[in-house]
């Protein structure tokens, strides 16, 4: 709780500085073509999952992977890391030490893909070199800070060890919560307490999942829009569905939400 008043604190006396974030996609585990599964960019610099195709949204946007000072992975099913080897490959290519790329996930898995994603590519028969990320495992309830940010985390309801992030930006003051998978988890909302925006998924469509019917672990907008009321956040996006739902989505969170609430456009970059 101290942590969190110092971090009003910033929220109150804000610099120039302003928190962007930026959707690359935010569609469902199989994207529509030219889709995406859900992926977004915070200040140009941190990316969150890495979708099917990071590098080339990253490269038809004008933003060089090479930039990436840390990947934030919300859990480890296969639509979130996809990319991850060709984002691996990009850097080795152009020459840059994988070690210098700071990899942030869930502590259970995040050891075993990234291993697994770099040996796919031997980097030491084709680089001459046994080069991998700088890892940072996390436990559900574990932090992170450095001098731009701080990173506070919550578990999350899935079928692999999942978190939930609160991510608060040192430089503008801002905070915001984003989910990734999982299944309606009352606790997110006091997670997210103070945040200036929740993202959260509801896969489900324009519904509230079934407890006893919910084997994928997954939320529907209905379950997103009550965490975000009981959270008492301003403005709710909605990921993680095909684009044809996106609309009901919205529709049935703001029954039970009296905030904002949007489904963000690939490429749509949100300024906090």
């Amino acid at each position: 709780m101290e942590q969190r008043a110092k971090d009003q604190a910033a929220q109150e006396q804000p610099g120039e500085h302003r928190t962007t974030i930026t959707f690359l996609g935010t569609s469902g585990a199989i994207p529509e073509a030219g889709g995406e599964s859900p992926t977004f960019l915070i200040n140009g610099r941190y990316l969150v999952d890495t979708g099917w195709t990071a590098v080339a949204n990253l490269r038809n946007r004008g933003i060089e992977p090479l930039e990436l000072e840390y990947v934030f992975f919300t859990h480890f099913h296969h639509d979130h890391y996809m990319a991850l080897p060709s984002l691996l490959y990009y850097w080795l290519m152009r020459g840059k030490p994988l070690r210098e790329l700071k990899i942030v996930g869930p502590a259970e898995d995040l050891e075993l893909i990234v291993k697994r994603a770099v040996s796919f590519l031997h980097p030491e028969r084709y680089y001459g070199k046994d080069d991998v990320p700088t890892l940072i495992p996390l436990l559900p309830g574990d932090g992170y800070e450095e001098a731009a940010f701080r990173l506070e985390t919550c578990a999350t309801v899935h079928p692999v060890q999942g978190l939930c992030y609160r991510f608060m930006d040192r430089r503008s003051g801002k905070t915001f919560t984003f989910t990734g998978d999982t299944a309606y988890h009352p606790p997110i909302a006091e997670h997210a307490r103070g945040s200036a925006l929740l993202v959260h998924e509801s896969a489900l469509g324009p519904v509230a999942a079934d407890p006893a019917n919910n084997a994928y672990m997954h939320a529907g907008a209905i379950d997103a829009g009550r965490i975000a009321e009981a959270a008492g956040v301003p403005k709710l996006l909605l990921v993680h569905a095909l684009s044809s739902r996106a609309e009901s989505c919205v529709a049935a969170a703001k029954v039970v939400f009296r905030g904002e609430v949007e489904w963000p456009a690939d490429g749509q970059t949100y300024v906090l």
